[in-house]
């Protein structure tokens, strides 16, 4: 992630750690340099290496400076991905949520945003800028928790995406409780899985025998119903659109740097949030902790403090980081719609 620090320690002859570090200075990563990971294993760890170790080694100029940015330079792998590793969770967690419990997503009293953090989308067209540094660091060497397994070489990696919206279709979900449904629908009419309207999508809806929504929508979806929980959790989702083709994945616990990783490739991300990002409230039902004031939209865009996102019930706007994050972090669910 931005911001993140690679150090190499190289103060023993012959070898180094190279350790990655947090923003937080946590330290999510470490390995040992080992002598076949050198351009030149004759050559202690940090002498440079030039002319002919190079340009021969491989027979390629560009492979081998490939090899030397190895030891001095980031691999391409976010080290977001050791750090949220440790937090993954399956979506079956104890954790939930839904637009409604007793608070009706539709209510006027919730209609309008109260925060400041919010800037109308001025087009939904698809818009993206990169940067010429290269991507952030990767498990597969600093991010190592074994001392004994060499660290595999790097290949130069694209530059890092700074802004992207991708431009999805927004789709009301009108008086009905199916954010869910509305999102995801979005994120298919976008890849052009499907053509249907959401009347006609919902008749493929999973639904929940025993109202558990980690098996399929639970509850009444047509309308609020006061004191019940209406919705659904990330695996069914995930069923609902493979019904169309759609290689949706579950990408709960790899937080916004997973979403950004999606829209970055093309992919749109349905999430799980509070409704207009108040501040969550839980109630405790037979399959776990509902998050009772829920709520789902699709994120199809981000830029340096802000993320874009198709709202069933407000639309498509900029949302300030924070404010999304806060809403999202509750539950950290999330699928990518591929």
């Amino acid at each position: 992630m931005t911001g993140a620090t690679l150090t190499l320690d190289w103060s023993q002859a012959g070898t180094a750690t190279a350790t990655m570090t947090a923003p937080d200075g946590t330290v999510t990563g470490q390995s040992t340099i080992q002598q076949q990971d050198k351009v030149d294993p004759a050559k202690s760890v940090g002498t440079t290496v030039s002319g002919s170790k190079v340009t021969q080694a491989a027979g390629q100029t560009a492979s081998s400076a490939t090899n030397e940015q190895s030891s001095t330079t980031t691999p391409s792998e976010p080290a977001s991905s050791v750090a949220s590793s440790s937090q993954a969770t399956n979506s079956d967690t104890s954790s939930s949520s839904k637009e409604s419990g007793s608070t009706n997503a539709n209510s006027s009293s919730s209609a309008n945003t109260s925060f400041s953090a919010v800037t109308p989308s001025s087009s939904s067209s698809s818009q993206e800028s990169s940067s010429s540094k290269p991507s952030t660091p990767s498990s597969s060497s600093a991010a190592s928790s074994s001392t004994d397994q060499p660290s595999t070489p790097s290949t130069p990696s694209e530059p890092v995406v700074t802004q992207k919206v991708l431009g999805v279709p927004f789709v009301s979900q009108g008086n009905t409780m199916l954010c869910e449904g509305s999102s995801l629908l979005e994120g298919l009419l976008y890849k052009g899985y499907t053509t249907q309207n959401l009347s006609q999508f919902v008749q493929s809806m999973p639904l929940s025998a025993d109202n558990n929504p980690y098996d399929g929508y639970s509850g009444e979806w047509r309308h609020n119903v006061d004191g019940t929980y209406q919705g659904m959790m990330a695996t069914p989702v995930v069923q609902w659109a493979a019904k169309y083709g759609s290689k949706a994945v579950n990408i709960s616990g790899q937080g916004t740097a997973g979403i950004k990783r999606e829209i970055t490739k093309g992919n749109s991300v349905v999430a799980w949030i509070t409704y207009d990002y108040e501040a969550p409230e839980f109630k405790r039902l037979s399959w776990g902790r509902a998050v009772w004031n829920g709520h789902v939209v699709n994120v199809d865009g981000f830029k340096d403090g802000a993320y874009h996102v198709i709202d069933p019930v407000f639309g498509a706007r900029w949302i300030n980081a924070g404010t999304f994050e806060n809403a999202f972090n509750v539950t950290g669910m999330a699928v990518a719609v591929r």
